[in-house]
């Protein structure tokens, strides 16, 4: 199984935030799917730059009170309106709120705690790699 599809994708229907390093838009995007490793987001328009590999931020707004999921990642694919992100980096509250939001969207609690460990497990990997050189 490769490491994109590791984790379980949950379908949420919400508007999005998306902000591209090097366009000076902030772009407002429909999320169709989510995971602890990153998400898929569909624009309202099609972005013709070629923006692959790009550094990008997503914001998704969960409530009035402020609760909120940002992921720092990067652009993995991209076709039309159709832009696949890779999660790289995500704060504590962020990934609290990834955390129970795809705990009330899934039944396997347990699966879930496999995908946290093995998700701060390859984190530590990479910080520890870095560090060494």
């Amino acid at each position: 199984m490769s490491e994109s599809r590791r984790f379980t994708r949950i379908h949420f229907d919400a508007e999005v935030q998306l902000h591209i390093h090097l366009i000076d838009d902030i772009h407002i995007a429909h999320l169709i799917d989510i995971s602890l490793k990153g998400a898929l987001v569909e624009t309202d328009r099609p972005i013709t730059t070629y923006i692959k590999e790009r550094s990008c931020i997503m914001t998704l707004s969960l409530d009035a009170h402020q609760q909120k999921i940002t992921m720092q990642g990067k652009i993995i694919h991209h076709e039309g309106s159709l832009i696949g992100l890779e999660s790289l980096h995500i704060d504590l509250d962020s990934i609290t709120n990834l955390r129970t939001l795809i705990q009330l969207n899934t039944s396997d609690d347990k699966h879930l705690e496999t995908e946290l460990s093995h998700m701060l497990t390859n984190y530590e990997n990479l910080n520890i790699s870095r560090n060494k050189s």
